[in-house]
């Protein structure tokens, strides 16, 4: 009898010590999902909606700025792309960072340096200032646009981590049904006023930077309030800050849970994932890390096994997607309301029908006449001081469209596989963007395009 009962006391304190023993997954997954991670979604939603404010506001104020600072066609294709610039030259830089120094700490400081320098971008006298200071604009960008989805998706198990992804992307493109609201608000107002100290007259345009930029002050302020990582703080060594963050998402998960109220987070000692070891160790080398040769050594330690035989093909097909992706998303975006723009003036003064092609190169060759009595272009340049209002309307479609889509993505996301949904996806994109470009009916036109889109 004492036998039996001590072993059985011997497998109950095994259990126990099991139970205190766990991955960081695994520990991930014993703090439920609750109101912690719905807050972090929603934030991290926030910071991927700062984003395509700030990089995709200039597309609103373009044709307003092209007039203002007096731009050429080529300028202006300048000042739309060289904040994308700015976040494809750094993202590489930032995401090593954020690898070594942390997810908080790298984005934090970036939110405010983005809006600060976006508030100074406003009162931006030349073409030059204005290129010099989106450029700092995309590279400040990019230290939370490349960490965001490492810092939403570590504090979550891997079973909701996909779905926090989606929701977080979700949450973005709800935002976004408000950006051209925004921009109509901003940019169609007639108020001016005179700064003679920069020689430069003070409009809606500038006023409408400064809007944008404000989400990443907020977000910046947020981030006060918010734990680091406890995947990126397992990795860098600091096992019990990692452990109390844990504790933190148990705690403010469970407190508002009836059934979880009287549950206790029992880990307390946390396993090394092997994927997860940090780029720098960050207890040891400090001294050699701060070095250029050392920054350089990781990144291409980082980088280098991407192309080699065992990777290359991925990484390669990856690399394909996300340019065609992106190169739609924001690239073709970043015209979108120009495009939207001469369409409708065009479609408003003429009934003969044109590719969409045709009409824009009709657009640059003489601009449109204000005159609606007027029955051809004059070749004088006339300034765009304000957007025609069905411009702001299709732009809106297109957000209640990419959020309806967007759900019918994670609708998909639970029943079937991925590849077939991304292969669906771009094909119909692929189709649409061609048939925009063959099709004479301005109108059927720009609904494939935004299909597109």
């Amino acid at each position: 009898m004492d036998k039996s009962e001590t072993k059985m006391e011997k497998k109950e304190s095994t259990k126990m010590e099991a139970t205190k023993v766990a991955t960081i997954d695994e520990a991930l997954e014993k703090t439920h999902f609750g109101k912690f991670n719905t807050q972090i979604i929603v934030f991290s939603g926030a910071v991927l909606n700062n984003v395509i404010l700030e990089s995709v506001g200039m597309s609103f104020a373009l044709p307003v700025v092209s007039c203002d600072l007096d731009l050429s066609y080529q300028e202006q294709g300048i000042l739309g792309a060289i904040c994308f610039l700015g976040i494809i030259i750094s993202s590489h830089f930032w995401g090593l960072l954020a690898d070594t120094m942390g997810r908080k700490r790298i984005m934090q400081p970036t939110l405010f340096l983005g809006f600060a320098v976006t508030l100074i971008s406003s009162f931006s006298v030349n073409f030059t200032m204005m290129v010099i200071l989106r450029f700092l604009n995309g590279i400040f960008i990019s230290g939370s646009s490349a960490t965001i989805y490492a810092y939403m998706g570590e504090f979550h198990c891997e079973k909701h981590r996909n779905r926090a992804v989606l929701y977080g992307s979700f949450i973005a493109a709800f935002c976004a049904i408000f950006f051209p609201l925004i921009a109509w608000v901003f940019i169609n107002q007639e108020w001016e006023f005179a700064v003679p100290l920069l020689g430069i007259t003070y409009r809606p345009w500038r006023l409408f930077f400064i809007v944008c930029g404000l989400s990443g002050l907020v977000c910046g302020i947020i981030f006060h309030y918010l734990p680091e990582s406890p995947k990126y703080l397992l990795g860098a060594n600091r096992h019990d800050e990692a452990l109390e963050v844990l504790r933190y998402m148990h705690m403010k998960n469970t407190q508002s849970n009836k059934k979880l109220q009287n549950e206790s987070f029992e880990i307390t000692t946390l396993l090394p994932d092997l994927a997860d070891v940090p780029a720098v160790d960050t207890q040891t080398k400090t001294n050699d890390k701060k070095s250029l040769t050392s920054i350089c050594r990781v990144i291409w330690n980082q980088t280098a096994p991407l192309f080699m035989r065992q990777h290359i093909r991925k990484t390669v097909l990856s690399s394909a997607i996300l340019f065609t992706t992106f190169f739609t998303a924001h690239g073709v975006y970043m015209w979108f309301p120009y495009i939207l723009n001469n369409i409708n003036l065009y479609v408003a003064k003429y009934d003969e029908p044109k590719r969409l092609c045709d009409i824009l190169r009709f657009a640059q060759s003489s601009n449109f006449t204000v005159d609606g009595d007027a029955e051809f272009p004059v070749a004088e340049k006339i300034c765009v001081t304000k957007l025609e209002i069905d411009t702001y309307k299709h732009t809106l479609s297109l957000e209640f469209i990419y959020v309806g889509l967007l759900l019918l993505v994670i609708y998909a996301n639970r029943r079937f596989n991925r590849i077939p949904i991304l292969f669906i996806v771009l094909t119909v994109c692929g189709l649409c963007g061609i048939l925009s470009l063959l099709v004479e009916d301005p109108m059927v036109s720009i609904y494939l395009f935004l299909i597109m889109l």
